[in-house]
């Protein structure tokens, strides 16, 4: 079984209206104190909201936010506990049984990582792993881009994605990689029972080594001439085909 461990971040703050708004609604993620630097409608429904769950709000001047440094926060902010951080065993242990995965391979864009859990909740993914090294970690921007998914999906940080990739191979879950240059098109891969998506960096892709762990490799056919796509608005377009797949085979 891989190495695994719990994983913290910058503070655990996080800031913007639906991330707070969201980490109030969830049962997976504890909220112990929410600040605020304006009233508005919304506030007020997030102070209600923070009220029913006992949780304390504090009014703050704008200078406050400045921690966050040049991002939208939205006058608003929250620190919070996380409880969908999950050990290897615990991910596996909680999974259905035919679960779909998404494993992430040097995703370092806060960005795109927060978009890629924003898909992947949508999705209703079992679980996203990836590294605690050359990854981006949940901080406030990837809360922020999730929307709040991040405080949803279970997340499981590992040191090593080969060895989550070994052991979740010893248990009869297909390995697709995403590769543009030796993956078969999408629509013809045939992928409809338990299965973890691999995903590569924009810039290098997937590593070689990681590849080789692959069972299969699959491309999304490209018709413009832009040859590659944001790896978010691929995650979704392998989630959701996967989606489709399957259910036709069940239908």
């Amino acid at each position: 079984m891989p190495d695994s461990k719990k994983h913290g971040d910058d503070g655990n703050w996080i800031y913007g209206i639906n991330p707070v708004m969201e980490a109030l609604l969830s049962e997976k993620t504890c909220v112990s104190l929410v600040c605020i630097g304006k009233t508005c409608k919304i506030m007020e429904k997030l102070t209600a909201e923070a009220a029913l769950k006992s949780v304390p709000v504090k009014i703050v001047d704008k200078n406050y936010f400045g921690r966050f440094g040049n991002v939208t926060h939205q006058g608003v902010c929250a620190l919070i506990e996380r409880r969908n951080l999950l050990t290897f065993g615990e991910l596996i242990d909680s999974a259905p049984s035919k679960p779909v995965f998404v494993i992430l391979d040097e995703i370092e864009d806060p960005g795109n990582f927060g978009a890629i859990l924003r898909t992947a909740e949508c999705a209703g993914v079992n679980g996203v792993i990836f590294q605690s090294r050359r990854n981006a970690g949940i901080t406030g921007v990837v809360e922020k881009t999730s929307c709040g998914a991040a405080g949803y999906v279970p997340l499981c940080v590992v040191s090593n994605i080969k060895n989550a990739i070994r052991s979740l191979k010893e248990q009869g879950i297909l390995i697709c990689g995403a590769d543009s240059d030796t993956g078969v098109p999408l629509w013809e891969a045939g992928i409809t029972g338990s299965a973890a998506f691999v995903l590569g960096s924009e810039g290098r892709g997937l590593r070689r080594t990681v590849r080789e762990l692959c069972d299969t490799a699959v491309k999304i056919p490209l018709y413009g001439k832009i040859k590659s796509l944001n790896v978010s608005v691929a995650a979704g377009i392998l989630l959701f085909e996967h989606k489709r797949q399957a259910y036709h085979v069940t239908a």
